[in-house]
């Protein structure tokens, strides 16, 4: 009886464990699945960080031509009509929604 025991316990065994070890491979927090949804929210994150740079870069272009030493005088009239709501009398105003 213990032989026969011991030859039903072993693969019982090795079964548990091979279930075990499997479910853990899909499941918590280093599985397969939490792994897809990192690498998704990676790449979310990388357009967004992407995004944020080149405005970052638009708005340092911008700070650079409005410094005395570089003044561009188009982009600081452009600047001054948007902050103060003006416009010369013989322009069309078109409206529209603002970045």
């Amino acid at each position: 009886m213990n032989s026969r025991l011991r030859h039903i316990v072993f693969p019982v065994v090795i079964v548990a464990m091979m279930v075990y070890f499997t479910y853990h491979i899909f499941q918590g927090q280093r599985g397969v699945l939490a792994w897809i949804r990192l690498d998704k929210k990676l790449k979310e994150e990388e357009t967004t960080l992407n995004a944020l740079t080149q405005e970052k870069e638009q708005l340092e272009r911008e700070a650079y031509l409005l410094r005395p030493d570089s003044l561009d005088v188009d982009l600081l009239e452009e600047k001054a009509r948007q902050a103060l709501n003006f416009a010369h009398p013989n322009e069309v105003v078109v409206q529209g929604t603002d970045k």
